[in-house]
């Protein structure tokens, strides 16, 4: 009887023993986790940079004369632009397409701006809306991009643990 109660007792502490090291196995090591944050904050601080250019972009509306104004529209999507071809070109030579997805999405900035200076011209009423419209876009799309990143990279990285061969072995 005695031995029956020892061998139930071993039995639970190896069955805790293996729970312990699944969840042990669970937990992201910090490195990978460094890799996983790094990529999300590079997102949550794009979406802070752009929410701060359509702020800037609609103070200068309100505060700047309109023939300066619309030269600054110009200069900065010739800046974005610039900045675009250059991200292409770096995606291109490092065949990386996080870079090549950013370049689209200056690209798409710089298409913004350019448009802008039209309705600046044309819908002066509408323009510090559509700013405000575009920037807040830009904003849920660059968290929502971090969201699923931080979740997809989680979800690889459990699914890669294959340890299914070590518990049975124990």
């Amino acid at each position: 009887m005695k031995e029956n109660i020892k061998n139930e007792d071993k039995i639970y502490e190896n069955i805790e023993e293996i729970d312990r090291q699944f969840k042990n196995k669970k937990q992201i090591p910090k490195k990978n986790l460094d890799i996983i944050n790094k990529k999300v904050f590079e997102n949550i601080i794009i979406a802070i940079i752009v929410l701060v250019y359509s702020n800037f972009l609609n103070l200068g509306a309100l505060n700047i004369e309109t023939n300066i104004y619309i030269v600054d529209l110009k200069v900065f999507t010739m800046a974005l632009i610039i900045l675009t071809i250059v991200l292409f070109e770096l995606s291109y030579k490092k065949e990386n397409t996080s870079i090549f997805i950013h370049s689209i999405e200056t690209f798409l900035l710089s298409l913004f701006t350019m448009i802008g200076i039209y309705v600046y011209k044309l819908y002066f009423e509408k323009y510090e809306v559509l700013v405000a419209f575009v920037g807040y876009v830009f904003a849920i799309y660059y968290v929502l991009k971090a969201t699923i990143t931080y979740i997809k990279l989680n979800k690889e990285y459990k699914e890669n643990l294959n340890d299914i061969n070590e518990i049975i072995k124990k």
